[in-house]
């Protein structure tokens, strides 16, 4: 997806420039929407012409692609930063934090560090468009998957703090994990002021989901039984090939009727 219409690196004043154009836009598109934000607007926001509006990008819709990699990319250095905070404290624990600690962590962690309207308003718009245009349909997808990629090492580094991992690849648990904190970011969202509980219940809703997608490492095969087979019990629980028979079989992965192990731990 390309969205800088020039080849160059912009100077720093007109770095400077794409910036207030974009923060000013920010707050045009939360309050009318992309398809009802006008260029005009922008610019008188922002405190610029349209011809400096048309100097760094070709289109409204060019300067909302630019804007939304701007914020994607502000939300994953974000998670990087929390996680380099929250690893420690994992680790001084041992991985012995409790269910209620547990979703405080989540609920910190996930939280967006500025305002989750605009946060929300940007994600619907996007998908949005892509309903509307075909042409950006495949743009949206490639975009999400990137997305993830790019946080998917910072959320293993800290479920492995924790002492635990996940029971699939990371790529196919983070888009579970993400319908959750959507439906919070969409209910902190719509409640505006009162926004507060949303992720105050994000927390123990992602807690939940942790239980199902990651197991314990402590014994070297995450089932807590010690007995250094974790492929043979996922079988076991999900009725698969080589149930309980004890052969391991690595490229093996829980189907849609896998039940977590009953001794497995949250954290």
């Amino acid at each position: 997806m390309s969205t800088n219409p020039a080849d160059s690196a912009p100077s720093a004043r007109r770095q400077q420039t794409r910036e207030r154009l974009l923060d000013a836009a920010v707050e045009v598109f939360a309050e009318d929407g992309l398809q009802g934000a006008a260029v005009e607007t922008i610019c008188a926001r922002a405190g610029f012409t349209r011809g400096a509006f048309y100097s760094n990008f070709s289109s409204k819709e060019q300067l909302f692609l630019v804007l939304l990699e701007r914020e994607f990319e502000r939300r994953a250095q974000d998670l990087a930063v929390k996680a380099e905070e929250l690893e420690p404290k994992l680790r001084e624990r041992s991985g012995c934090v409790s269910p209620a600690e547990a979703a405080k962590y989540v609920a910190e962690f996930f939280a967006p560090a500025d305002d989750a309207t605009a946060w929300f308003v940007l994600e619907v718009e996007f998908l949005l468009l892509a309903l509307r245009d075909p042409s950006i349909a495949p743009d949206h997808h490639e975009f999400m998957d990137r997305f993830y990629a790019s946080i998917a090492g910072v959320i293993e580094r800290v479920i492995a703090a924790a002492g635990r991992r996940f029971v699939l690849p990371a790529e196919r648990a983070l888009p579970v994990l993400s319908s959750v904190y959507e439906q919070a970011l969409r209910a902190s969202a719509l409640a505006g002021a009162d926004a507060s509980g949303a992720f105050e219940r994000l927390g123990d809703r992602i807690a939940e989901l942790l239980f199902a997608l990651t197991e314990d490492i402590d014994d070297g095969d995450g089932d807590g039984d010690g007995d250094g087979n974790a492929t043979g019990d996922r079988d076991a629980a999900t009725g698969g090939p080589g149930a309980g028979d004890g052969d391991p079989d690595p490229g093996s992965r829980p189907g849609p009727g896998f039940v977590p192990p009953a001794r497995m731990r949250l954290f």
